[in-house]
């Protein structure tokens, strides 16, 4: 009911608008009224904007209104030249369009000859008198002289009001592995988005990342439109990046420079130093260059400069970091057997194993042999050299499991991590006459990175790892063109994509003479090792080079025209777009085959298992096949700018973004419907040995291979969409803004406005379902053999595949694309001519955000069901007794979910909602006496469900799971990114001191210093204390358990106690007498700890050493760019698991104080 109203008051809007609607091309506008000197408009008046770095120049006139508007203009610096029979000359020098802006210029003619000419300088600041967006400009200054750690431009985005962020100190120096967890307003970090020279540059089936990282002195500057901005920007709800690089001018210019970190300098860390361990190794080198200027040859071609520009940026990053040095439990130095020799076992952590129990003929006349009694110890703990699997010990020898260098049979590493990147930036500008500019840029990121231990897998042990690589580019094209004063188009095609491709690196691959056999021949791509994976003692560990080697291309193709005209009071915008992303990705599981030994069984040792070759599971992908992934977007749009009087403007737009759903190319993917469920091919498991009836009902053969496909709906088959979901149309977006001259004099400016945006979910949606059955085939088996898991060890006989209920991630076939409203109202008052005042109220409401579900959870009034589940008996005593479970029942909850024949079901789903309110103030001080000074204060409280898209469930926050799946309610609450009170300055001082002193030493050792930095004071955000004791819920899901509240929380804020951790106790059980109908969930909020806040200076002072008598001429710069400046300890995470030991405790910091060195040569 609410979705119908929304999408009819949209289309009411829209018929009253009478407006149709991609993004903009990120290019900028003057726009403004001709008068006389008594007021009236003066129409047919020739207006001329001519760029002071290029040259290049836009001319229009005034229509019957007096209004003209120059749109389509890059960034920079302008000078203004108006001009009309019967009066004299008007000339504005230094207009300053930044990036997407939209200047105001009103001109007042004087009568007078045209010969004559008023000249009349620009204010520095000007308020936006044309527009109702929430932004913040990040100028070019600032992105060159506000130094940020590792030289990463997203840590500058969160200088503006309303941003909140969870960036860590160092951001990382590529693209793929720099983290963008910024939230604007209140929205998702999922759901921002990234453009470059008017191109997305946004890897939407990556989780959401940025394709380059283009170097500080490759870019121009940026603009945030944080919220409320208009119609020709789309497919984000969040906040918009428009960057702008540099180009070429009419002057050649350009630098060198290198910029350098060592660990040596750095300050110790908190917890090293309290543990008495040394700081990891951190080295960086950064070093480039750039050129740019006019493409000129002398007497032959541009000899005016100002046609051809060009501007090109090669940039080197190098990036060695040592990971923590961590300890690992590993088997004891004379406890690795010997190829064909006896092995005597020192036993550790745990009693003598004992000669495995079997019934496999062959293994049994080895004991004989041996002299050996099933069940009975081995004599003196000697293992007879033909019962040791010589694979196992093959394995052993190859140092994958290393042998311990530290007490207490550890292994202590801290490997080196090299990341090393190249950049190529090129920009080309075209003056093409006069009414045509064309413009071309490209990026490209080569990055390749080493890391121990294997990424993404759990993997112990530092011997093995991964080299990630990722080339990733960005390509633009841009044409401008004047069809007429009041009529301009442009037109772009933009190009991004990226690569991953990572293979294995450290010991790895199958020693010589590897006789070991697998389910599958011919598809273990280099010959990896299994994984092997030891659980139930004496060591819980894993080595695993997981699926590498490992494939992923992404292509976005964009195609984009806008069209603004000017008639009257009103200047349109009209616009479409079209874009294409095609993502190629391997599936995401172990084709080398992986094993489990465990300690409980057996031998009652996991690693004499191994060495025995006594598996407990074995499961293996067939196939690590490619999906081909399409996704289309169609966005069309339509806005007015009408100036009603000179005081007031309203902006007024539509825009519809046609998003259907991600689609595999060749149909190789499928979902679990619960529509489609029939309760005649339900098939519950077999209560002894948890598997299925391959011969029972909902059982299809594909391929002579069984597959339950109860409720399962294939991609194209039988009426199901590609997609797998009901498309959604419904995504007309009105929105509307008004600016109004309070003043009359154009220093205060009232606006506000509202807007309605849509979002597409990054693509992990669909690709999650990439293993769902009958796609994927990966069968698993239990007590076979290692050196051949064909083969059962229980009974020595081939062992029979079962067929197991399948755990599944499905999408819900009712898929809305996230919606979002947003709203603003605030005033903006120019202080001086070079300083800008703005407050305002910023808010927003959103639905349909993205979450996941377990739906195959228990039911709640299954009470005993769910003890058995729980604990394996039919009665239990409290959790804090220690009970254990009874014996010979089995508690497998598969036997009583709703959707019989499955496990675990994960539903993605947009069903959760969000609310932002906030109150906000700027400051904004451009260049008064050498000062450059912006103030940024946010007051707001975010309150949401779920705080990002699809992302793993993470106890400590409120992104992932649903933790009720029977309700929503019990996770809403103040969200991940919900700070209270957020202020930031970011300042450039230059010092006015010696700059012209006649002296020439005090010139040059006092003169040329400039102090910049930021300044960031945060309260804390909510931290989530999640119940991991015993198991009150039996609900057989990934659901999340928080404590009961028992006493007052209170906030020592110590190290060892960040809060009274006395305040929680474990929840009840339903089945524990008293329980009082709770069902097993605890009753603390989800926000009822604020984590630690942040106070933090970052201050950096350069000198710079001029070549001649001009300052802004060729110099040497030194910089010193220091980060925590005061070395202040800022805690960073704590440790909320209500049963772990460190409960309470502070146990992370951001970095010490920093500190990072630059030379620059700059002409």
């Amino acid at each position: 009911m609410q979705r119908t109203a929304r999408y009819a008051f949209a289309l009411l809007i829209a018929v009253l608008l009478s407006v149709t609607t991609v993004y903009a091309q990120a290019t900028a506008e003057i726009t403004g009224t001709v008068t006389d000197p008594s007021g009236a408009v003066i129409p047919g008046a020739k207006v001329t904007a001519t760029n002071d770095a290029s040259g290049s120049s836009q001319t229009t006139v005034s229509n019957s209104s007096g209004l003209y508007t120059l749109p389509g203009l890059s960034n920079g610096t302008y000078t203004l030249v108006v001009t009309a029979k019967g009066f004299a000359t008007y000339k504005t020098s230094g207009v300053v369009l930044d990036v997407a802006a939209t200047v105001q210029e009103n001109v007042a003619l004087r009568l007078g000859s045209s010969s004559q000419t008023v000249t009349v300088r620009a204010n520095a600041l000007q308020v936006q008198s044309q527009s109702n967006e929430i932004s913040t400009l990040i100028s070019g200054a600032q992105v060159n002289q506000i130094a940020t750690n590792g030289r990463n431009i997203t840590s500058l985005t969160t200088l503006g009001t309303g941003v909140s962020g969870n960036l860590p100190s160092f951001n990382g120096v590529a693209a793929q592995t720099s983290t963008a967890t910024i939230s604007f307003n209140g929205m998702r970090p999922d759901h921002n988005n990234y453009l470059i020279d008017g191109g997305e540059v946004y890897d939407r089936g990556s989780g959401g990342k940025i394709d380059v990282l283009p170097s500080p002195d490759a870019i121009s500057e940026f603009q945030v439109l944080s919220s409320n901005y208009p119609p020709d920007y789309g497919i984000s709800s969040g906040g918009t990046i428009l960057v702008e690089l540099k180009s070429g001018t009419r002057k050649f210019h350009g630098g060198l420079w290198e910029f350098n970190r060592n660990d040596a300098l750095d300050a110790g860390y908190y917890f090293a130093k309290k543990n008495h361990q040394p700081s990891p190794e951190l080295r960086l080198n950064i070093f480039g260059g750039n050129i740019g200027g006019p493409v000129w040859i002398p007497h032959l071609y541009n000899t005016h400069k100002n046609k051809t520009f060009f501007f090109v940026n090669e940039e080197w990053r190098r990036f060695v970091q040592g990971a923590n040095p961590t300890a690992t439990n590993t088997i004891p130095a004379n406890d690795f057997p010997t190829a064909g020799q006896p092995f005597t076992y020192t036993p550790f952590n745990g009693p003598a194993p004992v000669v495995p129990q079997t019934s496999d003929p062959a293994k049994l006349a080895l004991y004989a042999q041996d002299g050996l009694v099933p069940g009975q110890p081995f004599p003196n703990n000697t293992i007879p050299a033909n019962l040791l699997d010589p694979n196992a010990v093959a394995f052993m020898g190859t140092g994958a499991i290393p042998k311990p260098n530290a007490p207490n049979n550890q292994y202590v590493a801290s490997p080196k991590q090299p990341t090393n990147v190249r950049e190529d930036v090129v920009r080309i500008d075209q003056n093409i006459g006069s009414k045509y500019k064309l413009m071309g840029s490209w990026i490209h990121d080569s990055m390749t990175q080493t890391i121990f231990p294997t990424q993404w897998s759990g993997d112990s042990y530092s011997t093995v790892g991964d080299i990630f690589s990722n080339p990733s580019w960005a390509a633009a094209v841009r044409l401008t063109q004047t069809l007429s004063p009041t009529v301009l188009n442009e037109t772009g095609l933009y190009v991004n994509g990226n690569k991953i491709n990572v293979q294995p690196a450290g010991i790895y691959q199958q020693p010589s003479g590897w006789s070991a056999k697998s389910f599958f021949n011919g598809n273990n791509a280099d010959n990896r090792l299994p994984q092997i994976a030891f659980t139930g003692g004496p060591i819980n560990t894993t080595y695993t080079v997981i699926y590498w080697p490992w494939h992923n291309s992404y292509l976005n193709y964009q195609l984009r025209d806008d069209l603004s005209i000017t008639r009257g009071k009103h200047a349109f915008k009209f616009g479409f777009s079209y874009m294409r992303e095609d993502k190629n990705q391997q599936l995401q599981a172990d084709t080398q085959g992986d094993y489990g030994f465990d300690g409980s069984k057996y031998s009652g040792d996991a690693y004499i298992n191994f060495l025995l070759g006594f598996a407990s599971t074995y499961d293996q992908l067939q196939q690590q096949r490619t999906d081909h992934w399409i996704a289309n977007t169609y966005s069309f749009y339509a806005m007015d700018n009408w100036r009603i009087t000179p005081r007031l403007s309203l902006q007024l737009g539509l825009r519809d973004d046609i998003m259907p759903q991600t689609y595999e190319k060749n149909n190789q993917v499928a979902n679990f419907v619960p529509a489609d469920y029939k309760a005649a091919d339900a098939q519950s498991p077999d209560p002894n040995t948890g598997n299925l009836n391959p011969n029972g009902p909902g059982v299809q053969i594909i391929n002579n291979e069984p597959f339950y496909l109860n409720g399962i709906e294939q991609a194209g088959k039988n009426g199901a969409p590609r997609g797998l979901v009901k498309n959604d149309f419904y995504t007309l977006q009105p929105r509307i803004g008004f600016a109004y001259d309070a003043s009359g004099d154009g220093r205060t400016i009232v606006r506000g406005g509202a807007g309605i945006f849509y979002e597409r979910v990054q693509g992990n949606d669909i690709y999650n379902l990439s293993t769902t059955p009958p796609f994927a085939y990966a069968p698993s088996v239990s007590d076979v053999y290692f050196s051949d898991p064909n083969v059962s060890a229980d009974t020595g006989q081939r062992a029979s595949v079962p067929l197991g209920p399948a755990g599944l991630t499905a999408m819900s076939y009712y898929y809305p694309h996230p919606g979002t409203a947003q709203y603003s109202l605030g005033i903006q008052h120019q202080l001086a001519p070079s300083a800008i005042f703005y407050l305002g109220y910023v808010g927003s409401t959103s639905w349909n955000q993205d979450d996941l579900r377990e739906i195959n959870d228990l039911p709640l009034n299954a009470i005993s069901q769910r003890e058995e589940v729980a604990t394996g008996c039919k009665t239990l005593a409290p959790p804090s007794s220690g009970a254990q479970p009874c014996p010979n029942i089995p508690a497998n909850a598969n036997l009583y979910r709703p959707y019989q024949g499955y496990s675990n079901i994960r539903l993605e789903e947009n069903a959760v909602n969000a609310d932002y309110n906030s109150l906000q103030a700027s400051v904004r001080m451009e260049k008064w006496h050498g000062l450059t000074l912006q103030l940024a204060y946010t007051w707001s409280h975010e309150i949401d469900i779920q705080s990002a898209d699809l992302t793993t469930q993470t106890l400590a926050g409120s992104g992932g799971d649903i933790s009720d799946p029977y309700s929503y309610k019990y996770d809403r609450g103040s969200g991940s990114f919900d700070r209270r009170n957020i202020f930031n300055a970011n300042y450039i001082y230059d010092l006015p001191f010696y700059m012209h002193s006649h002296n020439v030493l005090a010139r040059t050792l006092l003169s040329g210093w400039v102090i910049s930095g930021v300044t960031v004071a945060q309260s804390g955000s909510p931290v989530n204390v999640y119940y991991n004791g015993p198991n009150t819920l039996g609900l057989g899901g990934s659901t999340t358990n928080r404590p009961n509240i028992v006493g007052q929380v209170s906030f020592p804020k110590t190290q060892q106690e960040w809060f009274n951790t006395k305040a929680f106790a474990d929840p009840v059980a339903p089945w524990v007498s008293g329980a009082n109908n709770n069902q097993g969930f605890g009753d603390a909020r989800k926000d009822t700890i604020t984590g630690p806040g942040l106070f933090n200076w970052n201050i950096s002072i350069f000198k710079s050493f001029p070549f001649t008598a001009n300052p802004s001429g060729p110099h040497l710069q030194f910089r010193a760019e220091s980060f925590n400046t005061f070395n202040h300890t800022e805690w960073n995470s704590i440790d909320t698991g209500s049963h772990d030991p460190n409960f309470g405790q502070v146990t992370n910091t951001y970095d010490p104080r920093v500190l990072q060195l630059g030379l620059k040569l700059m002409f």
